[in-house]
């Protein structure tokens, strides 16, 4: 079971970091009309790519250093509960036509490691000690981040994400939108909880190992 999950780590660990310096690349060469400390900033703006970074830097911390609160069963779970928020709002919401190193992040940070790490968390992870008080503090980051792009886009009048664009839909509905994306995280950390009390992994001890 450990080297399945050090092998399941390795592959997180790999495709993010490969997706990741791709989607970064692709931000910076994109917009040539911008400084590219503004590319930059508009990369670390996109829930999928803030999304992208954490669960690789958990799966390196994971195999690296196990004792990190990263790679506890905690933030785990929360990571999962994200990447699979960012999944499904591709798929119902996003998903169109891409070619070439677009369709490589595309499929990389949507859905391959989404797959991946719910499975890392499914079938690897120890949820039993998972508790009720934890969804709420998984919410710190995404309200975190709904803050940055509505304070960001009150500024340069750019969003990321159309259900977010404070200019086209008014700052009720976007707001709305917000906060209904919160209720869903919250809704399936609840979830994430409620499964570790009935039906604990199989790997239900620790989640510390030596590299």
């Amino acid at each position: 079971m450990d080297k399945a999950r050090r092998v399941l780590l390795w592959m997180i660990a790999a495709l993010g970091v490969c997706a990741v310096a791709a989607q970064f690349y692709l931000n910076m060469t994109r917009h040539p009309e911008h400084t590219a400390l503004w590319r930059a900033i508009d990369f670390a703006s996109y829930f999928t790519n803030t999304t992208g970074i954490l669960v690789t830097a958990v799966a390196i911390l994971a195999l690296f250093r196990p004792a990190s609160k990263l790679a506890h069963p905690g933030a785990i779970a929360a990571s999962a509960v994200y990447i699979f928020v960012v999944s499904v709002t591709y798929e119902l919401l996003l998903r169109g036509e891409a070619h070439g190193l677009y369709f490589f992040t595309n499929t990389s940070l949507h859905e391959v490691m989404p797959v991946l790490f719910v499975v890392l968390w499914l079938v690897f992870t120890p949820k039993h000690g998972l508790r009720w008080s934890e969804p709420l503090a998984w919410l710190i980051d995404p309200a975190a981040y709904i803050a940055w792009i509505l304070v960001r886009g009150a500024v340069i009048h750019h969003y990321p994400y159309f259900f977010a664009d404070v200019g086209k839909l008014g700052y009720p509905r976007a707001l709305l939108n917000g906060a209904g994306f919160l209720a869903v995280f919250y809704i399936l950390g609840l979830g994430a909880v409620a499964l570790g009390k009935v039906q604990p992994s199989a790997r239900d001890s620790p989640a510390v190992e030596t590299p």
